[in-house]
């Protein structure tokens, strides 16, 4: 990458004051994203995790040099983003296009990528399925990458991702489209949100617009698909997941909330917490205190080393 002339100080202002709301055409809809900073300046696009609107990653991006042009996308079925045709299941193979089709809007070449959770596991597949076009990986607790499933587990994988999808009432109420999600009440989504999050109401203020939408009698419902809630990922067993990812050749920089490793979540993956495991000298990881959503509650945990992973050609992990 190209010396570049970054303020990091003036981003939390600059860079606010560049926020846009954009809309990428699709062939099943529109794509809602936010950009910020200017076009002209190398791409960085963010991905956020299941259900979870893109004006999550407004904390961080205060935090981010402004020499960068961010463009964070409301995956479909989520956010202010279109749904799916009825009768798709929301795979993680099926939100792959909505990352092409904005790269392709935009005419990018190459581009950098930071991933929350699920965000996580969409930019791994893009970067197999379409080589060469990322240059640099961020990756924000990434829980849903590092699932793994055993001959003995396949059983209730298979239930929960796709047998359940067809028992009648879940067949009814992933069809139904969103005019018949629950309703509730403002005070009860807030608090819901805060609790899921593990955020303050302050931090809550910058996803609630996209999250949810009115429904009448003073009551609101969640702008999500219910599919969402199943999105698949593949089944991998623990050692051919580790052949898959540390096959990845690119720099990639990992953040994991403490918490959730004391939960855990990663016992059965090692190698997440083992550079000398990828062989290719491309991996570097660090622990964070807070939970899944630090990067919304906490940002500034890990806004300067994403920042200097972003600025360094060869990454210094």
């Amino acid at each position: 990458m190209r010396n570049l002339m970054c303020h990091l100080k003036s981003a939390m202002s600059t860079l606010a004051n560049t926020e846009k709301n954009i809309t990428v055409k699709a062939q099943w809809g529109k794509i809602a994203a936010i950009t910020w900073g200017n076009s002209s300046n190398p791409p960085v696009l963010l991905c956020p995790g299941r259900m979870v609107p893109c004006s999550s990653f407004r904390p961080l991006i205060k935090h981010m040099p402004d020499c960068f042009f961010y463009v964070a996308i409301d995956l479909p079925g989520s956010g202010l983003s279109d749904h799916l045709p009825p009768g798709i299941r929301y795979t993680v193979l099926d939100l792959l296009p909505s990352i092409a089709k904005v790269v392709e809007h935009f005419k990018w070449e190459k581009i950098m990528f930071i991933g929350h959770s699920l965000g996580t596991v969409i930019g791994t597949y893009f970067t197999m399925a379409y080589p060469n076009r990322v240059t640099r990986f961020v990756q924000l607790d990434p829980i849903p990458l590092y699932h793994t499933v055993t001959p003995e587990t396949f059983e209730s994988w298979y239930k929960e991702y796709y047998r359940s999808n067809y028992d009648d009432d879940q067949y009814v109420k992933h069809t139904s489209g969103r005019h018949t999600a629950p309703r509730h009440s403002l005070d009860v989504i807030k608090r819901r949100l805060m609790a899921a999050h593990k955020i303050n109401e302050e931090t809550l203020e910058h996803v609630l617009d996209r999250y949810i939408e009115p429904a009448g009698d003073g009551l609101y419902r969640f702008t999500y698909d219910q599919r969402m809630k199943n999105t698949t990922t593949m089944p991998f067993s623990p050692d051919n997941l580790k052949l898959f990812l540390t096959s990845a050749k690119i720099p990639i920089l990992a953040i994991f909330a403490k918490f959730v490793i004391d939960a855990g979540v990663y016992s059965k993956v090692p190698f997440a917490f083992d550079t000398k495991a990828w062989p290719h000298d491309n991996y570097g990881y660090k622990i964070v205190y807070g939970y899944h959503d630090v990067h919304m509650s906490s940002p500034e945990l890990m806004a300067d080393d994403i920042a200097k992973f972003l600025l360094h050609s060869k990454a210094k992990l």
